[in-house]
């Protein structure tokens, strides 16, 4: 089964609207797969393990890097070939390579508290997040960005700027740079299930 197809998407309009959103530039793509498609990624997911994956200030499960479910692999397999990485350079004119993809499921309790994934020992272009949850399953966990005042390139001031729920088959793209502030909220109740990693160049 292909998983992907990028046929239907508007690139001129999505890149438009990569350019004009505050607080960074971040793109929203709802309805990425068919939902047949979907069905066989969260059963893929739900028979992948995960393990618990703690730091400073993040807590939530995570799958292997990549996945082993051949169904996750060849999702993984889609998102990191050319039609994939020619459409995340057509919507935000970052030129890359390759994708980064494993799983994550947020339990209540779990958390990723406000961050840049920008590391100057690691090239990364373009951050995204897919979801598999539903929006009956899951209480929080949503994308919060954050909008960033600097003062000779260090950040001295934030404000929350945009809330993006994890919405079934949605896919946010988001630039990463030094004041690409964000964080996942707290999940309250249920599972937030998702796909998420990085476009290298």
């Amino acid at each position: 089964m292909a998983f992907l197809d990028f046929a239907r998407w508007d690139l001129p309009s999505l890149a438009a609207a990569w350019r004009a959103a505050r607080p960074f530039p971040h793109v929203i793509v709802d309805g990425l797969v068919a939902p047949p498609a979907l069905d066989e990624l969260r059963a893929a997911v739900a028979r992948e393990p995960h393990w618990p994956n703690r730091g400073d200030f993040y807590e939530m499960m995570a799958s292997a890097d990549p996945p082993a479910h051949p169904t996750l692999r060849a999702f993984a397999g889609e998102l990191g070939a050319a039609p994939a990485l020619d459409a995340v350079f057509a919507i935000t004119g970052k030129r890359v390579a390759r994708a980064e993809v494993r799983s994550y499921v947020y339990l209540p309790g779990s958390y990723l508290l406000p961050h840049s994934d920008c590391r100057a020992d690691v090239r990364r272009a373009v951050a995204y997040a897919f979801y598999l949850s539903t929006a009956d399953s899951i209480s929080g966990g949503e994308l919060e960005l954050f909008q960033c005042k600097t003062e000779h390139d260090e950040i001295i001031e934030t404000q929350s700027a945009a809330l993006i729920s994890p919405a079934a088959n949605r896919l946010v793209l988001f630039d990463v740079s030094l004041i690409s502030l964000h964080q996942v909220r707290e999940v309250l109740s249920g599972g937030r299930v998702s796909f998420s990693g990085w476009f290298y160049p």
